[in-house]
């Protein structure tokens, strides 16, 4: 890429004449019999093209349409797959969903590993020797869509779509099917035909060369044997399965264009009579007519550009549509639009991308003003350009301060290696100067697939460059960041969970569960602690450690503590009104609630209005909390006053945990997983971590506070915590958090 130059009348003049004599070889070379040849040739591809296009589009839409059919099977999967539950169970599962079939659908069955069929009330005939019965329980589809058969039920046309059934421990147990009426697919094929506006020469027939789909009716559901395909010299060019030539079924020669349905043994059929295609050769005739006239026009033409040239430079509208007034460089769209081209013309080569800008350059530019903003951004476009020159690439300004290039190289590790080299000569050169600013560059690269040519475009190139400059922030010693794909996963998801909590509030995605605590001398159950989940309808199950800490970033968390202590309140309330067992529940108060007296009469207000005694609920605050100490200390003194108990989660995992004792009265310890993992394993309790725990707990005693260890998993810990006398214990050992029926039911057992 060049910079903008200004073009004086005599090189207009020039390069107006230079134009005049190219156009007479070029109208010389046009009569050759090369040219008409490959003129004849372009268009016989052109058309192969385009039937190839009109193939595969078709073939796109009925695999779309397919997958939309297959969606609708999906509530009745549910209900059978993944149990633990014998066929005739899993058949009770399917009555309730099955009442209400999708206009699609004409019955729901199961088949199980003998090939005996079941519908929702009865059993159906065998499908052991059935197609779509063997390829799925085999394992060889996970989804599949049979060729047209004639149903044992009814004797009518019909369509199965099948997918295996998963026991709990993913063994294939079973197939569910869903029957779908001849008519219902032919009206879909036809429908897409129409809508599409797609030639109606299209055909689909299934693996027994049996028409499921023609334009005249006549020929739906009949066989017509294909098997004298001959090749054909043609190229496909990779749009489509497969081109032959052979004979249609009227008798006349047809090019076939062919490509294979997803998940079915189908195949959308596109015939082009022989013909048609030969007529493009006629056509060389044609241009030898129209080469008199074309020469006759080509040189009227030539001096009317000759005579607009002048103007057409002058007035300069090419110019000011590509070039930046203020850096001489490409703007972007025209910086995309010859990338793409760049990145076409090379798909098996390794490209790099940049995104630069300076940091601050706002304030920058209000400081030093529009004009020295502008020298500033001339002066980095310059360095960037300079520096990026030995390589194949080209070079635009985005807006303001920001900066794209395209690089064609060899080696990644020699791009970098080079890219440090100037970006260091650059960092020199501007601690040399009056003004001094702080570049950043944010890098990607594109590198071939062998498998399969990248269809990555360059907007999406210039997207994640511009993440991975993103990703330095406030970091003063970094100046490149190289994108990564799992930073901007975690980006995206996070951006997701904060774009979605409100509504996952309001429509009830946050749930609780609740985790057993045990005393250890009894082995009974004298607590619980209030956890929350939440079930999202994109990202499914997800644990706490997900989005907690991006609610305590933004403060929603705040809202959540208190979505749970009323979920925690009306179950205690529920409990309580039924006459079921209940015990203390305690409830986490996150780091966010700074300010005691507001926390409390919203805390106190909320249970009181529930009627639930105070010594049903538990307060946990966190040890490793960044809340002010005092903050902590006048919480638990209101609470106390309120009549609730508190306790220190996490104790021993901070920095402070001793201090926090003598500050902060609590009630009970609560002491951290931690000390009995590393990385989620067990710990071996040798005789230093045992001297430890023990002192720990033994400081609890001495301070009359009440001792619980979580995350006990196993037997030798609950010895070992039950012979150092520790109070309490909550884990996986007696149980995992439950739902609260579950809960309750533990309850009755452990009470």
């Amino acid at each position: 890429m060049r910079k903008k130059v200004f073009i004086n009348p005599n090189l207009e003049r020039l390069f107006s004449f230079i134009v005049f004599i190219i156009m007479i070889i070029i109208i010389n070379f046009v009569l050759t019999k090369t040219v008409l040849k490959k003129i004849q040739r372009a268009n016989e591809d052109q058309l192969i093209d385009w039937c190839a296009h009109c193939t595969n589009d078709y073939s796109d839409e009925i695999e779309k349409k397919l997958e939309e059919i297959k969606v609708m099977l999906d509530p009745y999967y549910a209900k059978v797959a993944h149990k633990n539950l014998p066929m005739e169970k899993l058949r009770d599962n399917l009555i309730e969903p099955s009442k209400t079939l999708p206009p699609v659908f004409e019955e729901i069955f199961m088949v199980d590993k003998n090939g005996n069929g079941y519908n929702t009330t009865t059993p159906r005939k065998s499908s052991a020797d059935r197609d779509y019965y063997k390829d799925v329980i085999g394992g060889r589809y996970r989804f599949y869509i049979s060729d047209m058969l004639y149903s044992k039920q009814t004797g009518k046309p019909v369509f199965i779509f099948s997918r295996p059934i998963y026991d709990y421990s993913n063994d294939i147990i079973g197939v569910l099917c869903a029957v779908c009426p001849y008519q219902k697919i032919a009206e879909i094929f036809s429908e897409i035909l129409v809508k599409g506006n797609f030639d109606n020469r299209i055909t689909i027939r299934d693996s027994s060369s049996r028409f499921i789909f023609h334009q005249l009716k006549e020929w739906n559901m009949k066989v017509y044997d294909t098997s004298t395909f001959i090749k054909t010299p043609y190229d496909t060019h990779g749009n489509v399965d497969g081109i032959r030539k052979t004979i249609g079924i009227n008798g006349d020669p047809v090019i076939l264009f062919f490509k294979n349905i997803e998940n079915t043994d189908w195949t959308v059929n596109y015939s082009l009579r022989y013909e048609e295609f030969t007529s493009v050769r006629q056509r060389q005739l044609k241009y030898h007519r129209g080469i008199m006239l074309i020469l006759i026009l080509g040189i009227i033409i030539v001096f009317l550009i000759d005579s607009f040239a002048h103007s057409f430079l002058e007035n300069r509208q090419l110019l000011t549509t590509r070039i930046d007034s203020v850096t001489h460089l490409w703007v972007r769209e025209y910086f995309e639009q010859e990338a793409a081209k760049m990145l076409k013309r090379n798909p098996d080569s390794k490209f790099m991308v940049i995104h630069s800008d300076i940091k601050g350059f706002k304030f920058l530019n209000q400081k030093l003003g529009h004009q020295k903003g502008d020298e500033l951004l001339v002066q980095f476009a310059d360095s960037i350009f300079s520096k990026t020159d030995p390589y194949n690439r080209i070079m635009c300004r985005g807006y303001a301060d920001h900066f794209y290039s395209l690089l064609k190289i060899h080696s990644v590790h020699k791009a970098m290696t080079i890219l440090h080299k100037h970006i260091d000569i650059l960092e020199k050169r501007i601690a040399a100067q009056e003004i001094q600013y702080t570049p950043r560059f944010g890098v990607v690269f594109r590198l071939p697939d062998k498998k399969s040519r990248s269809t990555e475009t360059i907007q999406s190139l210039i997207a994640k460059a511009e993440f991975a400059t993103s990703q330095i922030k406030d970091n003063a010693l970094q100046t490149i960041s190289i994108y990564d794909s799992k930073a901007q996963k975690k980006s995206t998801e996070e951006n997701y969970i904060e774009s979605h909590m409100q509504d996952a509030l309001a429509n009830g995605e946050f749930f609780v569960v609740y985790q057993p605590k045990i005393d250890l001398k009894s082995e009974k159950i004298v607590g619980a602690e209030a956890l929350v989940r939440w079930n999202n309808k994109e990202l499914g199950y997800m644990p706490p450690n997900k989005f907690i800490p991006i609610f305590e970033r933004n403060n929603f968390i705040v809202k959540l503590d208190f979505y749970v202590y009323e979920q925690v309140c009306k179950f205690l309330r529920q409990c309580l009104d039924e006459g079921l067992p209940v015990v203390p529940v305690s409830v986490n108060m996150s780091r966010n609630h700074n300010k005691p007296e507001r926390f409390v009469h919203d805390f106190v207000a909320l249970v009181k209005s529930y009627d639930i005694p105070p010594s049903l609920i538990e307060v946990e605050l966190l040890e490793r909390s960044s809340m002010d100490k005092n903050i902590l200390r006048d919480i638990t003194v209101l609470l106390h006053e309120q009549g609730f108990c508190v306790a220190m989660d996490d104790f021993g995992s901070g920095e402070s945990s001793l201090n926090m004792l003598s500050m902060i009265p609590v009630d009970i310890l609560k002491f951290d997983r931690s000390f009995l993992y590393e990385n989620n394993i067990p710990l071996k309790l040798d005789e230093k971590i045992t001297h430890f725990i023990t002192t720990l707990i033994e400081l609890g005693k001495n301070l009359k506070k009440q001792t619980i260890f979580e995350g006990v998993e196993t037997e030798e810990q609950i010895n070992f915590l039950r012979n150092v006398k520790c109070d309490m214990v909550q884990g996986f050992f007696y149980s995992r958090p439950l739902n609260a029926e579950n809960y309750l039911e533990f309850i009755k057992n452990h009470k």
